[in-house]
């Protein structure tokens, strides 16, 4: 997998290459971005690119957790505010960025855009390196979030970010409950 730098946008190439190489340690590739306070990361083989913040067109009736929709080389992206659907509030300022998400519709593949606080890197993890999700001893359900890493900006959840952008009329595909 290779990952460009093109023009201050973060480009994710999902072509597969050739690193089957015996004896060489499972990892995966994240993008970790900032909300609020959290770190998160997210497999960037989901991300489609990363955007400098731009004019988000609010659209009627919307849901209070779109945001609206940006103009992408003429495709329209449906910005998602997923601070709101985690339960916080962030606070973009000149760092944020717009990560667009390619997320799994049926047999289609919907692109979907988050406004990060901030994008702080791609990072390579062992798979031994990813922790368990704390158990909180309460009726918590932690679906979604499919571990813990520590990395130099501190400890990241990762995110199954197609729970979190479920698609309203693909709601019935993942089990909430």
């Amino acid at each position: 997998m290779r990952v460009e730098a093109l023009r201050g946008e973060i480009v994710a190439d999902n072509g597969v290459e050739d690193d089957l190489g015996e004896g060489k340690p499972s990892s995966a590739t994240y993008l970790m971005f900032q909300l609020g306070q959290r770190i998160f990361a997210v497999d960037v083989r989901c991300v489609r690119e990363v955007l400098a913040v731009c004019e988000i067109l609010p659209l009627p009736n919307a849901p209070p957790d779109v945001l609206g929709v940006i103009d992408l080389r003429n495709q329209g992206i449906a910005i998602v505010d997923l601070a709101s659907r985690l339960g916080m509030v962030s606070s973009p300022g000149d760092d944020a960025r717009i990560v667009v998400f390619e997320i799994p519709q049926g047999a289609d593949i919907v692109s979907l855009g988050v406004v990060a606080d901030q994008v702080l890197r791609v990072h390579e993890v062992a798979e031994e390196d990813v922790e368990p999700v704390a158990r909180t001893g309460a009726d918590w359900q932690g679906d979604g979030v499919k571990g813990m890493i520590r990395t130099e900006d501190g400890l990241a959840l990762i995110l199954g970010i197609e729970r979190f952008l479920a698609v309203a009329d693909t709601l019935g595909e993942y089990d909430f409950e």
